[in-house]
């Protein structure tokens, strides 16, 4: 089995991303209409079944102001969301819940770290129940420190997903963010069983090949460890329509990057 590779855009653009040549489109979770009728979601999954490929992986899952960390969480609403999500993510032939969400999982300021950390842990193995239910998982994706101010690395995600302990929970790996956080792609040899998703750019969030970010030695290390899982091309889109191919020929090339580690623990 290959990686499969996707485009994150929105769901309108489904149809561009397979006429280039993407196998799966991830899409934010507000183009599911979470909290909306069924018959707002009706357009998306439309669109979705025109454009010929799934929408695999489901990303900016709960937006700031549904925050599942603080003195402001309303479990109920949270659940009733995921669960909506989840149920409509299926539909679309999803497989992967993206748990980023930096707002909704900033820690405001005076309250206690320890209580964020198991509010996290909660709301992430809750996640995990929901989609579970409809044959999805989570994975915990690590964002840098401009971005929140809770779990920061691939260390921490994959640490957090072990104590989770729950089978549809894993991790991430966001070759943007490790880069960021000067964390080493070695990292990901502890995380294997946990990895359920990649996502790659360049430098500056810039499409993949466009600049000097090595993702040439992710995927050497990807290959070590036999990884067949869903990549997506994660950047900031100046033209969709210019970019979107260049960046597919990039990581199909380099996902064929085989080697030694240059280095290992």
């Amino acid at each position: 089995m290959a990686m499969q590779f996707g485009a994150c855009v929105p769901a309108a653009a489904a149809g561009a991303a397979a006429a280039m040549g993407y196998e799966y489109v991830e899409i934010p979770a507000a183009d599911l209409c979470p909290e909306s009728p069924d018959a707002d979601f009706a357009r998306t999954a439309k669109t979705i079944e025109q454009a010929g490929i799934p929408a695999l992986a489901i990303n900016y899952l709960v937006p700031p102001s549904m925050p599942f960390v603080g003195p402001s969480v309303d479990e109920e609403r949270l659940r009733r969301y995921i669960a909506s999500v989840s149920r409509r993510a299926a539909a679309l032939g999803g497989t992967t819940l993206v748990l980023g969400s930096g707002g909704a999982r900033h820690v405001p300021d005076g309250f206690p770290r320890p209580t964020a950390e198991e509010q996290f842990r909660a709301f992430a193995r809750m996640a995990g129940e929901e989609a579970d239910r409809n044959d999805l998982g989570v994975a915990i994706e690590p964002l840098n420190r401009t971005e929140t101010n809770l779990l920061h690395t691939l260390e921490e995600a994959t640490a957090i997903a072990s104590t989770i302990d729950h089978p549809a929970v894993g991790v991430l790996i966001d070759a943007y963010h490790m880069h960021m956080a000067g964390e080493p792609f070695w990292h990901l040899l502890a995380a294997r069983s946990l990895l359920r998703h990649v996502q790659v750019c360049d430098q500056g969030r810039a499409y993949p090949g466009s600049r000097s970010l090595d993702l040439w030695a992710l995927f050497i290390h990807l290959n070590h460890i036999g990884y067949a899982g869903s990549v997506s091309v994660e950047c900031r889109w100046t033209s969709f329509s210019a970019e979107g191919a260049p960046a597919l020929e990039f990581v199909r090339k380099a996902s064929t990057t085989t080697g030694e580690l240059a280095f290992a623990p």
